[in-house]
């Protein structure tokens, strides 16, 4: 496997360190300062140093980067559980898939995902869980025991660049980002709150009830519903922790049926009150769990 190309002008070299049911992959290494402190470099050299000179054959008997047995962070909207290791007699969780993850001069990205930055403690947390081989499912999009190789890129000479939106169509600003196989439907109407608008009449598309202004500062927050499904919603940061219920409810009615709590993950805590704004919640560019009650 070879790591993502990075704009460097340095030699290109890739190592490889996994073990019998995750890896990771670096290209190019570069083992002076870089941003994030000792976690990057520490991944970045350990990496290098255990598949510098990789043997397909004697690839489950090394030590990984990504081994051992270790605890869920409550990802998955459900509470920390143990997790055996790959020497644990673990069973076949699907297919292996490989995930990006790029360390940018002020923070990091897995896939297209927001910047989760390196001064945020919360995110500080999530980068000492991968750097632990612990990588929380949720933040990886993968199933609790599924096999992952991470593949990492290292760009910490450049700022972030976020992904290009994709197109949508209709009318209005489009709150969240679809889902594979889940369509969407914009809406006029403003303002925040639960709003007049009818919930949509099945799972297949997510009505916003409120309009992002563009000429506010935004964020995007990262929503695991209750059956898994994960779904993006584009907020201004005054946008309350109420809009954003209203939006996990237009994504299915039957969320309307059942009560249910939502909260962050690093560390585990409830949003209870409604009337708190993104801001204020510290819900910037953050991964939000929907459990039921």
């Amino acid at each position: 496997m070879s790591g993502s190309h990075s704009d460097d002008e340095d030699e290109q070299e890739t190592w490889f360190a996994g073990g019998e049911r995750s890896g990771i992959s670096v290209q190019n290494p570069n083992r002076s300062r870089v941003p994030g402190g000792n976690l990057v470099r520490d991944l970045l050299q350990r990496a290098e140093e255990e598949g510098a000179a990789p043997d397909p054959d004697s690839v489950e008997g090394r030590t990984s980067v990504f081994s051992g047995g270790g605890h869920t962070l409550g990802g998955e909207g459900v509470q920390s559980a143990y997790v055996p290791g790959a020497n644990e007699g673990l069973e076949d969780e699907g297919e292996r898939v490989t995930r990006n993850l790029t360390f940018w001069r002020e923070g990091f990205t897995v896939e297209d995902g927001p910047l989760m930055r390196y001064d945020d403690p919360q995110h500080a947390d999530v980068l000492a869980a991968i750097h632990a081989g612990h990588a929380p499912p949720s933040i990886l999009n993968v199933r609790v025991g599924q096999r992952v190789d991470v593949q990492v890129t290292r760009r910490t000479d450049d700022d972030y660049v976020p992904p290009k939106p994709k197109p949508f169509s209709g009318q209005g600003t489009r709150l969240g980002a679809a889902v594979p196989g889940t369509s969407v439907s914009a809406s006029t109407s403003t303002g925040s709150g639960a709003g007049s608008g009818r919930a949509p009449a099945g799972a297949s598309s997510i009505t916003p009830r409120f309009e992002v202004d563009q000429s506010l500062p935004t964020t995007s927050v990262r929503v695991t519903l209750a059956d898994g499904t994960r779904i993006v919603c584009r907020m201004n940061l005054t946008h309350t922790v109420g809009d954003l219920r209203n939006f996990i409810n237009a994504a299915s009615p039957t969320h309307l049926t059942r009560p249910y709590t939502i909260g962050t993950t690093f560390p585990n805590r409830v949003l209870s009150d409604d009337g708190a704004t993104i801001e204020g919640a510290g819900l910037q560019n953050s991964v939000v769990v929907m459990r039921w009650v």
